[in-house]
């Protein structure tokens, strides 16, 4: 990928019960990877596929609150890449070039589905750039 490449890539993975057991995000720029791959992996680890559609913004970031508008983005871009991959493997989103994610692959062993798609990260920043005005309770609570 170019330096000044967009998309980043995923992988999430899935149990045999519908539950989140790991993701990694990550950006590769010039070769390198960039970043905490997995941020929200300590909060998000054990919740089912329904419950991770249904977190929103400010349920996320109540939390772990912060102060840091940097880390703030960053927990949201890794939520909203998780949830479009989430919205791929259940057929809410056909997942293809244009969207906000498009499958690589994906692969079934009886134990876990892992699912590698791109993350069009132009795409994530819209949708975080259009919650912003949701601070101040038009989150709902983070179910686990």
């Amino acid at each position: 990928m170019p330096c000044n490449s967009v998309v980043e890539l995923i992988q999430v993975v899935i149990d045999d019960r519908d539950r989140l057991k790991d993701y990694q995000f990550v950006k590769k720029s010039c070769g390198q990877g960039v970043g905490n791959n997995s941020l929200l992996i300590d909060i998000l680890r054990g919740m089912s596929v329904d419950e991770l559609l249904e977190v929103d913004a400010e349920s996320l970031l109540a939390v772990d609150r912060t102060d840091d508008e940097v880390l703030e983005f960053l927990r949201l871009k890794h939520l909203f890449a998780v949830q479009a991959t989430l919205e791929v493997l259940t057929g809410r989103l056909t997942g293809g070039k244009g969207e906000s994610c498009a499958v690589a692959d994906v692969a079934y062993d009886g134990d876990e589905t892992i699912m590698n798609a791109e993350i069009d990260v132009d795409v994530i920043t819209e949708q975080i750039a259009a919650c912003a005005g949701c601070k101040g309770g038009c989150g709902q609570p983070i179910k686990s």
